[in-house]
């Protein structure tokens, strides 16, 4: 046996991995979320908002295997994982056509425009949000760390989400 390859036994049998979501199992996916979009997107960590959301994730699993077709089965913590990754990918995106010169910036994808009309909070960050003291005005920023994700600062509040 060569150093580089694998070897697996059949004890060592563990979890297929599920195959890739294609375009259009994401836009369903999107498409099934949207009604429950004011419960999934709740940042408060409640019990009961935690239960809710729980249930959202069943009630859209439920949905997008009713659909059908040649897709594989997806469990509620796959498409909520998918749900997640969308909503990075497209803030990435929209950043990336920010930045890029205006003659590559091109059109963004079908997910991103959906999770841009879903959640348009999440491409605000320039927008001037006012404190509960009219004399006072912060400007939302978005930061960058280490890992790449976006921290959001919560304007006036001294909070980070």
């Amino acid at each position: 046996m060569a150093s580089g390859s694998v070897y697996m036994s059949s004890s060592m049998v563990g979890k297929a991995r599920s195959s890739n979501f294609t375009l259009s199992e994401k836009l369903d996916l999107l498409k099934l979320v949207r009604p429950h979009i004011r419960i999934l997107e709740e940042h408060t960590n409640k019990h009961a908002v935690i239960v809710d959301k729980n249930k959202c994730w069943d009630t859209v699993s439920e949905q997008y295997n009713v659909l059908g077709g040649d897709r594989p089965p997806r469990t509620a913590q796959g498409l909520r994982t998918l749900y997640k990754r969308l909503k990075e990918s497209a803030k990435q995106e929209v950043m990336q056509r920010r930045h890029a010169q205006p003659e590559y910036r091109g059109s963004i994808s079908e997910p991103t425009r959906r999770v841009m009309e879903m959640i348009p909070h999440l491409f605000h960050h320039g927008a001037i949000h006012h404190d509960k003291d009219p004399a006072t005005m912060h400007r939302c920023q978005m930061f960058p760390t280490e890992s790449s994700r976006r921290v959001w600062s919560t304007c006036g509040q001294g909070r980070v989400r």
